[in-house]
């Protein structure tokens, strides 16, 4: 077949945070997006949670 399709690091870990397993996305090209989509909706809801309990475990105490 051809060469394998190199992904950067953003994009592996964007697709570890959807939950879905690496090689399992490199045999479905058109799901790439969709789960890249995902895992970062999901990363950035955990950021801004922890951002958003800090300020309030600081604004507390």
């Amino acid at each position: 077949m051809g060469s394998p399709m190199i992904f950067s690091r953003i994009q592996r870990f964007f697709w570890i945070c959807a939950g879905t397993p690496v090689s399992v996305i490199e045999k479905y090209p058109t799901e790439h997006s969709k789960y890249l989509g995902i895992g970062a909706t999901i990363f950035f809801t955990a950021l801004f949670a922890g951002l958003s309990g800090g300020y309030a475990l600081y604004f507390v105490f």
